[in-house]
């Protein structure tokens, strides 16, 4: 007892860290799986509307809304969701990637048809219809990457959704990590560090310190958080 009352006063910062990182994890957590189910209904919409992306972004920012909620209530009037899809709808834009994994522009040239329709004139796009009797054999895309039409129908995407960390101390623990500059992966280098921010983070750093310094001129910290999404397309795909 008397060991444990005298290191006490010197265990209790690293335990109020730690009692602080567990608790912006369960937010991360939190927000992780809000964005599993937005982005299925991203993808989801994505195979409605030709693979458009604006009809990504719009389901992602209506699956999000939840989190931009401000009313504490089981029942929000509609000028509280109105204004918390507005809020989503701003930060899907700005604070978010839609990627498009399947079909890439290479697969699209390969399969693409030149279609007319009444109204709209002549588009190109990969057939979707009658899939199970069209030729199920592989082709060529480009070197060894062989698919056939069922799989070019496979919508794909990748979401990056930049999380700002809220919680004190911990917010500065993980971001001063996040934002790390003048790395070097050379293990012999004086900058050596096994992480290297990538492009997805980097943007959410730089939403960071844009966001801070228009609110409070100290730089907020953002954690990338990646989703994704695969489902058939019920519409032929454009692009």
């Amino acid at each position: 007892m008397a060991e444990f009352s005298i290191s006490l006063p010197f265990l209790a910062p690293f335990i109020l860290v730690l009692i602080m990182l567990l608790v912006q994890w369960l937010f991360i957590y939190k927000e992780k799986v809000t964005l599993n189910g937005a982005v299925f209904e991203a993808v989801r919409a994505g195979a409605l509307n030709h693979g458009s992306t604006d009809a990504m972004k719009d389901a992602l920012a209506q699956g999000m809304m939840p989190l931009f909620m401000e009313a504490d209530t089981d029942a929000p009037s509609a000028a509280d969701v109105a204004t918390a899809y507005a809020k989503a709808k701003a930060y899907t834009e700005v604070g978010s990637d839609i990627i498009i994994l399947n079909p890439t522009p290479a697969v699209f040239n390969k399969f693409k048809q030149q279609r007319e329709y009444k109204g709209v004139g002549k588009l190109y796009e990969i057939p979707n219809d009658n899939l199970m009797y069209r030729s199920s054999a592989a082709v060529r895309v480009f070197d060894d990457v062989k698919i056939n039409i069922q799989d070019a129908n496979l919508l794909q995407i990748e979401v990056n959704w930049c999380k700002r960390l809220e919680v004190p101390i911990a917010n500065w623990v993980i971001g001063e990590i996040l934002t790390l500059k003048n790395v070097d992966p050379n293990p012999l280098s004086d900058n050596y560090v096994n992480y290297i921010p990538g492009k997805e983070q980097l943007k959410c750093n730089a939403l960071g310190a844009a966001a801070g310094n228009a609110q409070s001129g100290q730089t907020d910290y953002y954690i990338t958080l990646k989703s994704y999404a695969l489902i058939r397309m019920q519409s032929p795909f454009r692009m």
